[in-house]
């Protein structure tokens, strides 16, 4: 069990140490126009389940997260929020171009994104927002860490403090815009979200978008910070659907660490907005790529339908237009993100986008049926969710391909599978009906597939 309260990082020393190296964004004001269109902070982090917090229906026991608990008590937060594809590569494209993975070739790890992909930066900057991009891609081929040069390859993101893909948080590393490397000896995040608000400091003056892309709680766990380190996970505090043995409890522990971690730099991003009267003009999106099963059903890491891995946590706040403490059922994917954000800020949702705005249910607002989202993964498997249901098929295309069906409502955990129950045969076909629609709607090739050997790269 946890046994300290967590020591808050206090704002850190680091860019005050990099002497007289120029600053890589412009400072000039421009006006968005009438004024009124919102900044856009979005968080990303890699790997961080919908469970993992300490507010929400079904959580971890133990892990606590005291500034995301506050955050989604003043804005909103989505209980039914699902990774289009729970990889990395594929996601993060997704999230970036609206676009299922299947449609822009971006079913695996580490390879490009094609160019010809209006990707969310780019509405951004057309409407004279500055753009600025820090941390992790994982879009832009196999190149580890992988400066990304200027050009259609930044996606839109004028200016860049990042890599494009790996794990190591302590020390950390990232290039500038100018290609510049730099290598530092302190927790990646807390050096990230330093950059965060020297961005946003400097871009006061006119509309700006800071896509912040942290790396935990993806492996390596146990490279956080040792204040952290204050997690014991017993056989009593494991899942209940995690068998019984806790094989998981070490790597568990340094996750809760790393996930509180992150809560701390989060905390000190919204201090930093409120301290300088920023916070109600900004949309703040606080998601995450796919989860991680952590020994749920017996099975590790990612990729997999199962909640742990596919449900993904979906926190906003902007006063105003977010309600207060709202809790939304809304059916939303990643393939979702680029136009429900392009609706949220009052900019242009382009015509390739195939998700859907669902800025009305953000709002609060009633908004025609979503009656299910649709995902997807190379192996392969597809799936539907419902706001009750989910079905899953593997490998082939029949309704014999169904090899998992469970009631989320009765069954959070994922305990009983339905699949062969007759008193649900016939809800399996109609889910299973409805998934043949996504198919052919979205142009999905399934079952053709490419089984990538790079499937848990990082």
């Amino acid at each position: 069990m946890k046994t300290s309260n967590p020591i808050r990082f206090k704002r850190r020393s680091f860019l005050a140490g990099m002497g007289a190296l120029a600053l890589p964004w412009s400072v000039d004001p421009v006006q968005a126009a009438g004024g009124t269109r919102p900044n856009l902070l979005f968080v990303l982090v890699d790997q961080w389940r919908f469970c993992a917090f300490s507010h929400g229906e079904v959580n971890d026991a133990l892990v606590q997260t005291p500034n995301f608990d506050q955050f989604v008590g003043a804005g909103l937060r989505w209980r039914k929020a699902y990774a289009t594809t729970p990889l990395c590569t594929p996601e993060r494209s997704t999230l970036v171009t609206g676009r299922y993975p299947h449609q822009t070739g971006m079913m695996k790890n580490d390879i490009m994104l094609p160019p010809g992909n209006r990707c969310l930066a780019e509405i951004f900057g057309e409407a004279g927002y500055a753009t600025h991009y820090i941390g992790k891609t994982h879009y832009d081929g196999s190149a580890k860490p992988g400066y990304i040069p200027a050009g259609w390859r930044r996606r839109g993101f004028t200016t860049y403090q990042g890599y494009n893909r790996g794990h190591e948080y302590i020390p950390g590393r990232y290039f500038e815009t100018d290609g510049t490397r730099i290598d530092h000896a302190e927790y990646e995040p807390a050096v990230q979200t330093d950059l965060a608000m020297s961005f946003i400091e400097h871009n006061r003056m006119r509309p700006w978008f800071c896509y912040l892309s942290w790396g935990p709680p993806h492996t390596p766990y146990a490279e956080v910070p040792s204040e952290y380190k204050t997690y014991t996970v017993t056989e009593a505090d494991r899942r209940p659907n995690v068998p019984a043995g806790n094989p998981n409890a070490g790597n568990l522990a340094d996750y809760f660490a790393q996930c509180t971690a992150l809560d701390d730099n989060f905390g000190r991003l919204m201090q930093f907005l409120r301290d300088n009267g920023m916070e109600d003009n900004t949309l703040v999106v606080f998601t995450a790529d796919h989860g991680d099963m952590h020994k749920s059903h017996g099975l590790l890491y990612k990729s997999l339908p199962q909640e742990e891995s596919a449900h993904v946590p979906l926190f906003m706040r902007k006063p105003g237009t977010v309600p207060v403490g709202h809790v939304s059922d809304t059916l939303i994917g990643g393939v979702d993100m680029m136009p429900t954000l392009l609706g949220l800020c009052g900019l242009p949702i382009p015509k390739t986008c195939t998700g859907v705005d669902k800025s009305m249910a953000a709002r609060g607002l009633a908004m025609p049926e979503v009656d299910s989202i649709y995902c997807e993964h190379q192996t392969p498997w597809r799936s539907i969710v419902t706001d009750r249901y989910k079905l899953v098929i593997q490998d082939t295309l029949s309704i014999d391909s169904v090899t998992l069906m469970y009631d989320l409502d009765a069954d959070p955990y994922e305990l009983v599978n339905l699949k062969d129950d007759p008193v649900h045969a016939t809800l399996k076909q109609q889910l299973y009906d409805r998934l043949l629609q996504w198919i052919a709607e979205t142009g999905d090739a399934y079952p053709s597939h490419i089984v990538a050997e790079t499937m848990y790269t990082t």
